[in-house]
Parts: C-alpha cells; sequence; structure tokens
C-alpha cells in the first residue's frame, strides 16, 4: 500500500457520512433478515470508512485523483468547446449571459434560462409556462 494520502476535505467528510449511512442500513437488514443487502452496506461501510480515516484510497491512486489540496475543492478540466457530438460549438450552444429582474426590482445576472419559442423572452422562475403543438416551451400567453 502506498504511503501518500489521496483523500481529503469534502471528499473525506462524504466518505465518513457514506459510511455512517451503510452502516445503518447495514444493520436494519440484517435485523429484518435480508443478509445478502445487509453484508453488502456492511462491506461498503468498512470500505468507505478505512479510506476516510487512513486518507488513502486505491481508486483514487489508479485514477490518478488527490483531494488533499487546501482548499479541498476537486476541480475537473474538460474542453467546454466540443458539444456532444464531438463538433465545435455553435453560438447557439454557447452560454448566454443575461440580467433578469427579481419581483424585488434587483437586477441579478443569469447565465442559464429557457426561452420561449414563440416571442424570444426569457422564461423566469414562476412565470407559467407550457408546450405549444410543437412541444416547444412558450409562455402560456404566447400559445
Amino acid at each position: 500500500m502506498d504511503d501518500t494520502k489521496n483523500v481529503g476535505g469534502r471528499d473525506r467528510l462524504g466518505r465518513f457520512l457514506l459510511a455512517a449511512l451503510l452502516s445503518t442500513a447495514a444493520v436494519r437488514w440484517l435485523r429484518s433478515g435480508k443478509r445478502l443487502r445487509g453484508l453488502l452496506a456492511g462491506v461498503g461501510a468498512l470500505g468507505f470508512g478505512f479510506t476516510a480515516t487512513t486518507r488513502y484510497c486505491g481508486v483514487n491512486d489508479a485514477l490518478d485523483i488527490d483531494t488533499t489540496d487546501d482548499s479541498g475543492e476537486v476541480s475537473i478540466d474538460f474542453d467546454e468547446s466540443d458539444d456532444e457530438a464531438g463538433g465545435t460549438a455553435t453560438d447557439a450552444d454557447e452560454t448566454v449571459d443575461a440580467a433578469a429582474t427579481t419581483d424585488a426590482g434587483a437586477t441579478q445576472a443569469r447565465e442559464h434560462y429557457l426561452t420561449c419559442a414563440a416571442c424570444g423572452e426569457p422564461i423566469v422562475a414562476g412565470q407559467s409556462r407550457g408546450p405549444n403543438e410543437d412541444d416547444e416551451i412558450v409562455h402560456d400567453d404566447c400559445a
């Protein structure tokens, strides 16, 4: 086993919480007679508890993941210029920044929003909307 620590921060806290949750589930399932479920949950609890306590995870080591930095954040880099089909993003696929006004009158920057297919205006939270005959999302007033 490698001496290096590769589990820390939020990852470690999450493993402790999963170990506690799986321990509780294992005890309940074993008491109710569901032995296989209880055994699997117990093994999972032991695994998560072990990796959280020793701060080393073999899976993290194999995948070159290290969550022990000071900030406790894990960042995954990916290229946003490619879409799901492998091509380049078009203007319609890119994130649009817009300003939306809340009920209190304060302006709030939003990165993503629904757009009415009929009028092109953004659909903000709380507005009634639904599909039209072409299954496109529109304001109820525009339908």
